[in-house]
């Protein structure tokens, strides 16, 4: 078997290409999956919980641009852990990577509902299942190839956006918004509650970190690209927020696909293109960037030792990592066919994407002393002091979202999720002492 590492994938990612990344991952999982779901917990609040949320999502990702524009990080977010948090933490996390990517199945069920909503008598199962084995077929063949159908859906999803912003905004009832009544819907709880869900929404874009083994300038073009899409998409969300909760009723939208909105502002023709443009190619974005991103921490993983070596054989046409996509591929494809619920799939993601955020704040303070002398080079280098405080903001701020999160699991869902990062930590743990794992240097100074 060839050695298994992440040295030799393809560097073809520039900035457009990273920009349409985040772009897809995050619009997808905000607008689209989780606004019906906000509106349902705080009702026309929902606008201000997107902001909250884009507030708590840069306190929390601003830290990471400190080791981001420092080093290029072949595995992404699970060289960060280990690097900085220590070989048994990285063994965690990657646990718990695999878990947040449950995300997958959600975003394929997602497209299922749009289009079964919007075609009589489609599957909502076999629609996801075909969904899923198409974007996971296109990931196969190239992460180049992924990244032109990336800015071709991304065009698309922003003119879809546009129509309904400009269609809707004109019929948003103003009295509506003067209406206290309408506004934090089932007290202060659900509305922090749905900024915490939402946080998965405004959050994506720092997920293209794990593109660093094929982008061609990571420091230079990461750090940008994800404050820039970060803030310009959270304006779209809280545009877009007030015409789904402004046009109709508040109980009639609350937990329910945006299309009911659309029907009633867009004619036929632009109605058809929102649901294939907007609310479709928006989750498809999102979904075919994850199948990019999921498997580089996993590749690191498995040429470190923690997985066995043939789970990470690469293509040796593509530079793609087949069984762990297949892997991943397996990960959003059974929750849908055993029919788990929505709410049980986001409040999973959610919470675990926010334990991996809590690992990754709670390292920075190391920095200085793992990497002094790229430290020292870095444009993004401040005094020691200034990284505590952040590394201190990052903690919290993930904690909260972590905390929230919980709230809007059902006892039992919120118990397996908390036994899942006990397990993921006796992993580490464990298969450090009676593995044989062996970490490779998977940072490069740039």
């Amino acid at each position: 078997m060839a050695e298994v590492t992440t040295k030799n994938l393809k560097r073809v990612l520039g900035k457009k290409d990273l920009a349409f990344i985040a772009i897809g991952q995050v619009i997808g999982a905000g607008i689209f999956s989780m606004l019906p779901t906000a509106i349902g917990l705080t009702g026309r609040a929902a606008s201000l919980a997107f902001i909250m949320a884009s507030i708590l999502t840069l306190l929390v990702i601003t830290p990471r641009f400190f080791v981001m524009g420092t080093i290029r990080m072949r595995g992404g977010n699970y060289t960060y852990v280990s690097l900085f948090g220590g070989q048994k933490i990285g063994g965690a996390y990657l646990i718990v990577h695999i878990l947040m990517n449950i995300a997958i199945s959600m975003y394929g069920l997602s497209v299922a509902q749009y289009l079964c909503s919007a075609i009589d008598g489609l599957n909502v199962t076999v629609v996801g299942v075909i969904v899923l084995t198409v974007m996971y077929v296109i990931n196969l063949v190239g992460v180049k190839s992924a990244a032109r159908v990336q800015g071709v859906l991304v065009v698309c999803l922003l003119l879809a956006i546009a129509v309904f912003c400009a269609f809707g905004i004109i019929r948003v009832d103003p009295a509506a918004y003067l209406n206290p009544d309408g506004f934090f819907q089932n007290g202060a709880m659900s509305f922090l509650s749905a900024a915490a869900l939402l946080t998965f929404a405004t959050s994506g874009a720092q997920t293209i970190v794990n593109f660093s083994a094929e982008a061609k300038n990571p420091t230079k073009d990461m750090p940008p690209v994800i404050i820039g899409v970060t803030v310009g998409v959270a304006l779209v969300y809280a545009f877009m927020a007030v015409v789904a909760s402004g046009v109709l009723p508040v109980e009639l939208v609350g937990g329910k696909p945006l299309t009911l909105v659309a029907a009633e502002i867009l004619p036929g023709p632009l109605y058809a293109f929102f649901i294939v443009g907007g609310a479709v190619f928006a989750i498809l974005t999102t979904l075919n960037s994850q199948f990019g991103w999921a498997t580089k921490p996993l590749l690191q993983g498995c040429a470190d030792g923690w997985f066995p070596k043939w789970l990470g054989a690469v293509n040796d046409r593509f530079k793609t990592p087949h069984v762990l996509l297949t892997l991943f591929y397996l990960v959003g494809v059974i929750p849908l066919i055993f029919g788990i619920d929505m709410d049980t799939l986001s409040g999973t993601s959610v919470f675990s994407s926010s334990v991996v955020d809590i690992m990754l704040a709670a390292c920075l303070f190391r920095l200085p002393k793992i990497i002094p002398e790229e430290w020292k080079k870095s444009k993004w280098h401040v005094s020691d002091t200034a990284l505590k405080v952040w590394t201190v903001i990052g903690v919290l701020a993930a904690g909260f979202s972590a905390y929230m999160s919980l709230y809007t699991l059902e006892p039992l869902e919120m118990a397996a999720n908390i036994v899942v990062v006990v397990i993921a930590l006796a992993f580490g743990f464990l298969v450090d002492k009676f593995g044989h794992v062996n970490a490779e240097i998977s940072y490069e100074s740039e």
